[in-house]
């Protein structure tokens, strides 16, 4: 089986600062009264080429009727614009840079595919931009220092069916001690949808106990178990006939890269439902760190009795665990022989088992969450790869310049070339790893023989023949550099 993935390079290519319109009143641009004068817009430019290398509306291309999503958007659908939104901020400042550009999805990427999306949809329907970011991000924060506000402001005053979305079921706030004092209630529609047999975690031997980072691994436990794996989605992810997955590629401390595939961790309600680890070290049975460790298993209880003391209110006794937690963290990353702890690890067992369940419900499930043998929506994945985030992704990542705006409509294809490109072997990395020796198979089909279509015949060809240069590859994790 051969799939595409498509790669539009412009080694120069910036992000605009002025104006997320086009630069060139290109016939198909339906708002032609607003343009970018005077500053390039590479970004909406890449978008647009990329299009046009897909070879979609071919016959149209050039007049004002090119219609490009046409192939996979029809009039009166419910689009998903799925971008990745971590963190209403940077764990780290880079002098020079904005930190914003290797964070999230750019908003000027963003602005390019709903153009193209609306103009699939010919009035009728709407298109939605939404996610679930981590459980601290102020979100009203994100849009604002991203300027996503400007791209809804913009819709708006045109009369355009899109708006933004929060998928989370709450917002936690945290005091200067990051402990949990309050929840602020999002949405209250969830969808629980459970794989049962189907799920990845279900081959797994032996007793679990699931952990995600700052929720209770009771209640964790109680959506995940033997014959019982249960995700909880919001509808509005079931709700949308296709999925626009656009991925910011970088770094990430548990799956050791995010693609479009890992995307897919921001369509849930209730993130206690999504397992990241198992505790214990790998002779336990779990893989939060490779060797037994008491003060390893002090940190998780210590962590654990945080998070219950905070559902409780218990704030002086959740302050109390959390500074225990960090100082005994802090011991075990100077001081002890291995510095693996909280799954942080390529021996990571759980998360990539996460990530190919949540795409099989996002591929499989009907509007009302239940499995069913035929693709129920149409996914077409890009990728914002103008600028990565390398080192310690994916909420403390490092600007990585590369020049690429990525796309494919083969979640599978897109997540193994991205995995090359960003200079990593996919053998190293559990996702590719499981789906190159065909553990995923059932869900989510066989490795593809991944074939590049790039405007610089260098990079265009099999996957496997092609080269990329050195300076695209990206510096892991510290945790996963060795």
């Amino acid at each position: 089986m051969k799939e595409n993935v498509y790669l539009q390079y412009m080694p120069d290519a910036r992000y605009p600062i002025r104006s997320f319109d086009p630069s060139v009143d290109y016939p198909e641009y339906p708002y032609s009264d607003c343009l970018n004068n005077g500053e390039f817009n590479h970004a909406y430019d890449m978008v647009r080429e990329c299009l046009r290398m897909m070879c979609l509306d071919e016959e149209h291309y050039g007049t004002h009727e090119w219609n490009p999503l046409g192939a996979y958007i029809s009039p009166g659908q419910v689009v998903l614009i799925k971008p990745n939104w971590v963190m209403h901020k940077n764990g780290v400042e880079v002098a020079g840079e904005n930190p914003f550009d290797c964070l999230v999805t750019h908003a000027s990427l963003l602005r390019a595919v709903c153009d193209y999306c609306l103009i699939a949809l010919q009035g009728e329907g709407e298109v939605i931009v939404a996610d679930a970011p981590m459980q601290d991000c102020d979100l009203d924060a994100l849009l604002q220092k991203g300027r996503y506000n400007e791209i809804l402001s913009f819709y708006q005053e045109k009369g355009e069916p899109v708006s933004f979305k929060d998928l989370r079921k709450c917002r936690s706030v945290f005091n200067s001690n990051m402990v949990i004092t309050s929840q602020i209630p999002i949405s209250e529609n969830e969808i629980d949808v459970d794989l049962g047999l189907f799920s990845m975690h279900e081959s797994r031997e032996g007793g679990r106990h699931y952990q995600v980072d700052n929720y209770d691994s009771d209640d964790t436990d109680s959506y995940q178990g033997p014959g019982r794996h249960v995700y909880s989605i919001n509808p509005i992810a079931l709700q949308a006939d296709v999925i626009i997955n656009f991925c910011k590629p970088k770094t990430h401390r548990l799956a050791g890269f995010t693609g479009s595939m890992k995307n897919m961790v921001g369509i849930a309600y209730d993130k206690a439902s999504l397992p990241h680890r198992v505790a214990g070290s790998l002779c336990e049975g779990g893989d939060a760190y490779p060797e037994k460790s008491i003060i390893k298993q002090f940190i998780d209880e210590a962590l654990g009795r945080k998070i219950k003391f905070e559902k409780r209110g218990k704030i002086t006794a959740a302050t109390l665990m959390r500074f225990l937690y960090g100082l005994m963290y802090i011991f075990i990353r100077r001081f002890g022989r291995s510095p693996y702890i909280k799954g942080i690890w390529k021996g990571n067992d759980t998360i990539w088992r996460t990530v190919v369940d949540l795409n099989h419900i996002v591929r499989y499930s009907n509007k009302e969450g239940v499995l069913q043998e035929s693709e129920q929506r149409t996914i077409l994945n890009f990728g914002d790869l103008i600028v990565g985030g390398e080192h310690n992704g994916p909420t403390s990542p490092e600007p990585k310049k590369v020049g690429l705006f990525v796309a494919s409509d083969s979640s599978v294809a897109f997540d193994v070339a991205i995995c090359r490109i960003m200079g990593m072997d996919p053998m190293e990395i559990p996702l590719i790893r499981s789906i190159e020796k065909g553990d995923a198979e059932r869900l989510l089909g066989s490795s593809p023989n991944v074939m590049l279509v790039s405007n610089i015949a260098d990079y265009s060809g099999a996957l496997d023949e092609v080269k990329f240069p050195e300076e695209w590859a990206f510096i892991p994790h510290d945790n996963w550099r060795n």
